[in-house]
């Protein structure tokens, strides 16, 4: 019976564990690691997750209790190929841990039926998962790395599929973040199901979803320790990171704008600059981390000027805070409070012939960390905002100098609006351009 109740010893300490037989309770006594997280969602709601699209996601009641169902594909959109149906645990970051849950695939049977966990999660565009499919193949029924790139399979050992039906069954993973090991466990406890060895990821969130599909979970736990994220900025493969979480190399203070810095001669710029260095010094500062502007003196700039590139910037503001990222000298991808301006952040705020808006508000709450993904090609600006699509392929006006296109260079600025602001994994791309 699925939801048997028996009374196991966890390490030292007697605990309830609901849902398992006495075999699989068995089994989860053998944990050697402090549980840090358990639902059987027997509360009615699923507060303690933290979805991608909360309209595919609700708490319903099945067999005389309740369960988590994924019941329709979530509408949220991927910076690179990866599953988009997910739903993480809220506000617990674990290194090593033993992940427990029950799955039921509520998906018609066909070749790549599947049902996915997710772990070592930092953003939509870093994390591991594994998919538990129908029918294995290089995108299928194997472990997967999202590094800043589409999805690589990192799987050492596999099986040819995992037989779904419509029973409920038990999955767990296994990761050990010093040696790097990943095990994947389906029914039965005893042997893995896949394998891999991969320490790009020592940290993150741990959550359910599918890839295509749809699905049921329960009885979820999570064993392990809890760990603080750590502010190192390491840019992810591919990327650079232009703050490296320490100091402030690789930026320098604000000195007017693209047009009256091309009528300075090299000594008034430089004795222009050395002041704006020492301003600049006073206002934003590292910490723990984090780049954080108090809220006096200019916007931060890059010392190299950029053409083609992508990049991703984290970033967090207060409430009424309003910000924005200057994108070759030129203003801005927008960062503002939505419930003052009715207006998403991500928006190309200065155009004026061109869309200015985005298509959809994707903010999180004011004091949550928010994540752009900004594409930019040539006079061609792509935004993504947490992971959805808000600004598609549109035209970056020059402010500066309006009868003219966006300048072909130029530094990127962290901009000043009066607010304290914050940014951290701040990284960049460089693209060549086609001649």
């Amino acid at each position: 019976m699925r939801r048997l109740a028996v009374f196991v010893c966890l390490t030292v300490s007697f605990v309830f564990v609901p849902g398992l037989n006495a075999d699989d309770a068995l089994s989860i006594s053998a944990v050697r690691q402090p549980m840090v997280f358990f639902d059987d969602f027997e509360s009615g709601c699923a507060d303690r997750w933290q979805s991608g699209d909360a309209n595919a996601w609700r708490v319903e009641q099945q067999g005389g209790g309740f369960v988590y169902n994924q019941f329709q594909a979530s509408k949220i959109t991927n910076p690179f190929r990866a599953p988009f149906n997910r739903s993480m645990i809220k506000d617990i970051t674990v290194g090593s841990f033993v992940f427990d849950v029950q799955v039921q695939s509520t998906t018609k049977d066909y070749p790549h039926r599947d049902m996915c966990l997710y772990f070592g999660y930092q953003d939509p565009a870093h994390m591991y998962y594994v998919h538990l499919g129908k029918r294995m193949d290089s995108h299928a029924n194997n472990i997967f790395i999202v590094n800043g790139s589409p999805r690589t399979k990192i799987s050492k050992t596999t099986t040819e599929g995992t037989n779904w039906d419509d029973e409920w069954h038990r999955v767990r993973i296994v990761r050990d973040v010093k040696s790097g090991s990943i095990r994947i466990y389906f029914d039965d406890m005893t042997n893995p199901v896949m394998t891999a060895e991969d320490k790009t990821f020592r940290w993150g969130q741990v959550g359910v979803g599918t890839f295509d599909d749809t699905g049921r979970f329960d009885n979820v736990y999570l064993f392990g320790e809890q760990v603080e994220e750590p502010k190192e900025n390491n840019a992810p493969e591919g990327f650079y990171a232009l703050f490296n979480g320490v100091d402030l190399g690789g930026w320098k203070g604000l000195v007017g704008n693209p047009k009256t810095r091309a009528t300075m001669s090299k000594e008034d710029l430089a004795k222009a600059q050395a002041a704006a260095d020492e301003e600049m010094r006073k206002h934003w500062q590292p910490t723990d981390g984090v780049l954080v502007f108090d809220g006096k003196g200019k916007s931060l700039c890059t010392l190299k000027d950029y053409g083609d590139f992508e990049m991703y910037v984290d970033w967090k503001i207060l409430p009424k805070g309003d910000s924005g990222i200057y994108l070759r000298g030129s203003p801005q991808v927008q960062i503002w409070d939505p419930s003052l301006q009715k207006v998403g952040s991500a928006g190309l705020y200065n155009n004026q012939k061109n869309p200015s808006k985005p298509t959809k508000v994707a903010d999180k709450p004011i004091g949550e960390w928010n994540t752009f993904r900004i594409k930019m090609i040539g006079e061609e600006v792509t935004i993504w905002l947490n992971g959805e699509l808000v600004v598609d392929d549109v035209t970056l006006e020059n402010y500066w100098e309006r009868d003219k296109p966006i300048y072909s260079t130029g530094q990127i600025e962290l901009q000043n609006h009066g607010n304290t602001l914050y940014f951290k994994n701040i990284y960049i791309r460089e693209i060549p351009r086609k001649k």
